[in-house]
């Protein structure tokens, strides 16, 4: 018998209110079964004790909590929406469609060609201070900046493998996977479909993909990173191809960082790959635009 989704043929606006309430729905889940985990495994009533997740002895709560929201927010929420509105979810899902492998080498060489070019449009961020009649916003950001920076010092401040490992899984790859589906998979294509042109479907959700990361300091650069990530989706048709470049940048970070808190390098993690110098800014700038060239031409390939 054939499976008919529910929502098959409903509206793009529909669809997108239908996502949205999955994901409210994944959040809510992912951390009732961690609270759930936490009791059991680390005797702790979270609901009740109130403790401070920031706190270094808390680590193994904060990372069971960290891993099942993600669980339940990222992936949970994708599958779910694609099995209720298409009879193939994972064609849907852009899971199982692949076009040319090749396309792999300017992806991956463009996460780290780059760099100097981000972290430039990060120095510019962080260069935007809001008006006077603002001044109460921009406290509140800088707040959400400071428990943020906090919650991944403590995750990186790790000096075994075993956490090395740990810590690729929940900042590497498990955001890679789950923040492409939401964000490629199914905002991508749904905005698409309610702004009526693919283009702007992957500028805004590359702009929803900024926003939802709550670091308002780092939204220029991650919003260019979600257009680099959209584009590729595009071009390619494949989820794996963003994913694996959102894995390279998350991957190398956490590298990076491992290394110098263990004082293997010189290079903070946040220097990692900067620019120093207006040639290193250009020759990014160019070399990244040409990589997006060479990709485009995948896409021609394709559609031919």
């Amino acid at each position: 018998m054939k499976k008919f989704p529910l929502f098959r043929d409903t509206s793009a606006s529909f669809q997108l209110f239908l996502f949205l309430g999955l994901l409210l729905f994944g959040a809510l889940f992912g951390m009732l079964i961690g609270f759930i985990i936490v009791q059991f495994t680390q005797g702790v009533n979270i609901f009740t004790s109130g403790i401070n997740l920031l706190d270094a002895g808390n680590l193994n709560a904060a990372i069971i909590l960290q891993i099942s929201t993600q669980l339940g927010l990222f992936i949970l929420p994708p599958f779910l929406f694609s099995w209720l509105v298409s009879e193939n979810p994972l064609t849907f899902l852009g899971w199982n469609s692949f076009s040319e492998k090749k396309i792999f080498i300017p992806a991956i060489l463009l996460m780290f060609a780059s760099l100097p070019f981000i972290h430039s449009l990060a120095q510019l961020n962080q260069m935007i201070q809001l008006p006077e009649w603002l001044s109460g916003l921009e406290s509140w950001m800088q707040q959400k900046e400071e428990e943020a920076e906090r919650m991944t010092q403590l995750f990186l401040n790790v000096t075994t493998i075993n956490s090395l490992l740990i810590n690729l899984l929940m900042i590497g790859l498990l955001p890679a996977l789950g923040e492409e589906l939401v964000f490629r998979s199914i905002f991508q294509p749904v905005l698409a479909r309610l702004l009526k042109n693919k283009h702007l479907g992957i500028i805004f959700a590359a702009l929803v993909f900024s926003l939802m990361h709550f670091q308002f300091y780092g939204l220029i650069p991650r919003f260019a990173l979600g257009l680099f990530l959209g584009y590729f989706y595009h071009w390619s048709g494949s989820i794996w191809v963003p994913v694996v470049m959102h894995l390279a940048n998350n991957a190398a970070a956490v590298i990076a960082y491992y290394l110098h808190f263990n004082g293997f390098t010189d290079t903070p993690m946040d220097e990692f790959g900067a620019s120093s110098g207006n040639f290193l800014f250009i020759s990014s700038a160019i070399f990244s635009g040409l990589l997006l060239i060479i990709a485009s031409r995948f896409y021609k390939i394709k559609s031919q």
